[in-house]
């Protein structure tokens, strides 16, 4: 009995079974980078619940939450110049707490750590790269050759203030001032600590990453406290966004440069404009009219690459996820620490 030839795949029978296949892949891909997704915003979750829990051991060893921005004795190797800019951070104070006691130890505070000598004396702490200071959901943070690799996604929040220079702002951090749990009257499960920040891209004008910096917008904006003044406060972020729009005086691209560096733009951040805002689409606005980057800006918004807002850590230690959404006066009323208002829990 003669055996039956063997009968081979048609043409179109292959096709329609890749056909099938690329269907298939289509329908799996969202699946898989939604998975995906959904690990980078919990290990994000994770990073911001160590440094809430590492804030709440500073303050239980020492009795006050870290300044935004310290003060040093040594300026530009002059011991009869007080440092009081581009110095030590509230992240590079809590090291200790972060299982870094090596690196903090390594932390020369007798110096400024941005400028000349003091940035050669702290070169090492500096350029360490941690990965407790990195949302895994930028993608240009870990990459960022341009910023050697030390960039920070996580800001402290200076609350509803606008002046980048404050002692007395409306948040838990202000610059060479320091508050104790007993100061957040509104109650820490009421108040922001830390939030996500997108780090700035070397190519500007990237929607939440970049900023813009001109003497155009004004300086009068700059309040310890953004809820003495809402209609100029409004009028200034419509200007910012304007020269946005437009185009005009880009800033450096630093946001997030440094985790060690005290200053708003790069370790801090105020709660006036929602997370990653569709209607104000830049990350910092900064008046005084250097062109220079985010760093003491007036304006610094928290942004991050997770759909529909970001990740908060709050005063009491736990994560919120925010949402775009939020509305204004419920935002700025989670930034201040004693400002006395109500908030409800769905509010937000």
């Amino acid at each position: 009995m003669r055996p039956s030839p063997r009968r081979g795949f048609t043409l179109i029978e292959l096709l329609v079974v890749i056909a099938i296949i690329a269907v298939l892949i289509a329908l799996l891909l969202p699946a898989v980078q939604a998975a995906r997704e959904a690990a980078r915003r919990g290990q994000c979750t994770n990073n911001l619940k160590q440094i809430a829990l590492a804030l709440h051991n500073y303050h239980q060893g020492t009795g006050s939450f870290p300044m935004a921005t310290a003060v040093a004795p040594y300026l530009n190797g002059s011991p009869t110049q007080m440092a009081t800019w581009g110095t030590f951070s509230a992240h590079a104070l809590m090291l200790s707490y972060l299982e870094q006691q090596p690196l903090y130890n390594a932390c020369n505070f007798s110096w400024d750590v941005w400028e000349n000598f003091g940035y050669g004396i702290n070169s090492t702490v500096v350029n360490a790269h941690l990965a407790v200071f990195i949302c895994p959901s930028d993608g240009t943070t870990a990459t960022n050759q341009a910023w050697n690799g030390d960039n920070n996604n996580y800001m402290g929040s200076m609350g509803t203030s606008t002046n980048p220079w404050t002692l007395t702002g409306t948040g838990i951090f202000s610059n060479y001032s320091a508050f104790g749990i007993q100061m957040v009257t509104d109650g820490t499960s009421n108040t922001i600590a830390f939030s996500e920040c997108l780090v700035g891209s070397p190519t500007n004008w990237v929607r939440w990453r970049d900023g813009i910096a001109s003497a155009s917008i004004g300086t009068t904006y700059r309040l310890n406290d953004a809820w003495s003044n809402q209609p100029l406060v409004m009028s200034e972020l419509q200007l910012c966004t304007q020269m946005w729009n437009s185009k005009q005086n880009p800033a450096t691209p630093d946001v997030g440069l440094y985790w060690a560096v005290g200053s708003p733009g790069l370790t801090f951040f105020n709660t006036i404009v929602p997370p990653s805002s569709l209607t104000y689409q830049w990350t910092s606005c900064r008046s005084d009219g250097n062109n220079k980057g985010a760093d003491f800006a007036d304006f610094v918004n928290a942004a991050s690459n997770h759909p529909g807002g970001a990740n908060f850590a709050l005063a009491d230690g736990s994560v919120r996820f925010i949402k775009s959404s939020i509305s204004m006066p419920t935002y700025w009323a989670l930034g201040t620490k004693a400002d006395g208002e109500v908030i409800s829990s769905d509010s937000y």
